[in-house]
C-alpha cells in the first residue's frame, strides 16, 4: 500500500515525543504531543510557542537572489531529499552556533533516520509548494523544529499543528476554526498560510531570511527592537549579533540551519538519511456534503485510525455538512472513493487546493474606508501594556497579540512595541515631549503644511499634551 500508510502503521510503535520550549518571559516548560520519542532533542524549541502569526497581504514571489532558488525538476524515482538539498540557499557556515547545534544534534545516530520517517507523508507537498514559490528550502525544515511534522501536536498555549499556528492568529491568517474543523491541523492548508506569513517577515526584514525565521520564533516586534537596540550601540542588526533575543529565540535559527546541513552532508556526520520517494503520499478528496471518515474508510479499505491520522483537523470525524469540504487520503485511494461515492473530486495535495475549500465559501468583506494606520511606541519607565493600550485607543489584548506577548507580561523601559489602528476617521494623537510638526508629518508620511492646515497651527512648535489630527488621504478636510 502507499508509503504513508507504512508511516502511519510504523508511527504507532515509535510512542510519544515531549517536545520541550521554554517561554521567555515565564520561564515555563511547554510540551508538544507527537508521535515519536524525543528523548534525544533537549533544548529543541517550538516557533509557535509564542504564536506570532499575522496576515500576510501581497504575498509577491520576488526576482531570484539570495535565498531565492530555482525549482529542482521531480523525480518519481528519486529521493526527495535530493530535491531538499538542490534548494538549499542559506549560508549553513554563517556561525558557530550553528557548527555546535549540527555537533549536538549528530550525537544522536537516529536523528535523521527519525525525521525522514516523520516528514515522509508531507514532506512532498511541503518541497513543492517552497519551490512553487521560489524560496530556500532550508524553510521545510520549521515544521520538523515546531512539531516533528506532526499535525496532531499542541502546546500547553494551545498552539496546534505542523507549524503550530495560535488559534486567534490562525484566524486571522485565514485557518478555519469551528465545531467542525481546525485548518491549523490540516498540513496542507496551515503550509500555505506559514509561508504566506514568512515572506511577509521576510519582506519587513530587508530580504534577510535568518531575521524572518527569528520573527517567526518570537514575533517581528521583538526583533525590531533587537535591533533599535543594537543600532543604538552602534553594533550591526543581523540576526547573529542580536544578543538582547529571547534564549529560545537564539537556539531556534541554529537548530533549523543546523538540520538542513546535516540533510546536505549525512556523511560527514556519520548519519543515515533514509530517502523518502519523490513522489506524493498524500492526496485530497473535495466534497460538496458531508463525508465522515468512517465511511471513507469502508470505501476504501484504509484502517480508519489511518484517516483520523491524516485528519486531526476533522473534529467530529467528518466534514460539515453546510459548505463543500476535503479529506487527506493516502496517494491512489481518492480514484477508489470516486468510483465508489457520489460528489466527491480527487485533487493533487498541495496548500492551494486545501486552502480554496474555505477562500472560495468565506463571504467576501464588504470594502470600507477603514484605514490601518501602524506607528511604533518606545516603553517608558512605569509603563504597561494596559496604560499602553489606552493611551492608543486599543484593546489590551490586542496590543499584546500583535508584538507576541501574553496580557500579562511585563515590557522593558527602551522596548519598542507595534501600534496598529483601523478607523475611518482622523487619527487624534497626542503630542509627547520633544515631538514637533516637522517629526509628527515624517511619522505619519504626511506634509507639514497638510497638519498645518488640518490643526490650524501656524508655526512648527507643539505643546505635550496637545491633540493633532492626522487624516486619511480621502479623508482629509478641503480646508
Amino acid at each position: 500500500m502507499a508509503d504513508v500508510i507504512r508511516y502511519a502503521r510504523g508511527g504507532c510503535a515509535i510512542g510519544v515525543l515531549v517536545l520541550l520550549t521554554s517561554g521567555c518571559a515565564t520561564d515555563k516548560r511547554a510540551t508538544a504531543v507527537t508521535a515519536v520519542d524525543d528523548a534525544h532533542y533537549g533544548g529543541v524549541v517550538s516557533a509557535r510557542e509564542y504564536g506570532f502569526v499575522r496576515p500576510a497581504v501581497d504575498v509577491v514571489v520576488t526576482e531570484r537572489g539570495r535565498g531565492q532558488v530555482a525549482p529542482a525538476r521531480a523525480d518519481a524515482r528519486g529521493d526527495l531529499w535530493q530535491r531538499v538539498r538542490a534548494g538549499l540557499a542559506l549560508d549553513l557556515a554563517a556561525s558557530p552556533r550553528i557548527d555546535d547545534t549540527a555537533e549536538r544534534f549528530s550525537r544522536d545516530a537516529q536523528y535523521l533516520a527519525r525525521m525522514s520517517h516523520q516528514a515522509t507523508p508531507y514532506l512532498h507537498a511541503i518541497v513543492e509548494e517552497i519551490e512553487r514559490r521560489g524560496l530556500p528550502m532550508e524553510l521545510a525544515f520549521l515544521p520538523h523544529v515546531e512539531s516533528r511534522f506532526n499535525p496532531r501536536a499542541t502546546s500547553p498555549k494551545a498552539a496546534a499543528g505542523i507549524w503550530q499556528f495560535m488559534p486567534g492568529t490562525g484566524r486571522e491568517m485565514g485557518l478555519r476554526q469551528d465545531a467542525w474543523h481546525d485548518e491549523r491541523r490540516d498540513a496542507l492548508a496551515s503550509t500555505g498560510a506559514a509561508l504566506d506569513y514568512l515572506q511577509q517577515l521576510h519582506r519587513r526584514f530587508d530580504g534577510d531570511w535568518e531575521l524572518a525565521m527569528a520573527a517567526y520564533n518570537c514575533g517581528p516586534g521583538r526583533v525590531a527592537s533587537a535591533q533599535a537596540e543594537n543600532l543604538r550601540r552602534g553594533r550591526p542588526t543581523d540576526f547573529w549579533s542580536l544578543d538582547n533575543l529571547p534564549s529560545e529565540t537564539k537556539h531556534y535559527v541554529p537548530q533549523i540551519l543546523a538540520t538542513a546541513r546535516l540533510v546536505a552532508e549525512p556523511n560527514r556526520y556519520g548519519l543515515t538519511l533514509p530517502p523518502v520517494p519523490d513522489r506524493p503520499q498524500i492526496e485530497v478528496v473535495r466534497t460538496q456534503r458531508s463525508l465522515d471518515l468512517e465511511r471513507i474508510a469502508t470505501a476504501s479499505g484504509v484502517p480508519l485510525y489511518e484517516l483520523q491520522r491524516l485528519n486531526p483537523g476533522l473534529k467530529l470525524g467528518r466534514t460539515a455538512p453546510d459548505r463543500p469540504g476535503h479529506i487527506i487520503v493516502p496517494i491512489g485511494i481518492g480514484e477508489r472513493l470516486g468510483q465508489s461515492l457520489e460528489q466527491v473530486q480527487v485533487l493533487p495535495a498541495t496548500a492551494s487546493v486545501a486552502r480554496a475549500t474555505t477562500v472560495n465559501t468565506t463571504p467576501r468583506p464588504r470594502a470600507t474606508q477603514v484605514q490601518t494606520v501602524t506607528r511604533f511606541h518606545v516603553v517608558k519607565g512605569g509603563e504597561n501594556l494596559s496604560s499602553i493600550a489606552r493611551e492608543h485607543g486599543i484593546e489590551t489584548d490586542q496590543l499584546a497579540r500583535l508584538n507576541g506577548l501574553s496580557q500579562g507580561e511585563s515590557v522593558l523601559p527602551g522596548q519598542t512595541l507595534r501600534i496598529q489602528l483601523t478607523q475611518a476617521g482622523p487619527i487624534r494623537h497626542r503630542v509627547a515631549r520633544g515631538e514637533s510638526v516637522k517629526s509628527l508629518a515624517r511619522r505619519y508620511g504626511v506634509t507639514i503644511q497638510d497638519l498645518q492646515r488640518w490643526n490650524q497651527i501656524a508655526d512648527n512648535r507643539l505643546k505635550p499634551g496637545d491633540i493633532i489630527l492626522i487624516y486619511a488621504p480621502r479623508e482629509a478636510p478641503l480646508s
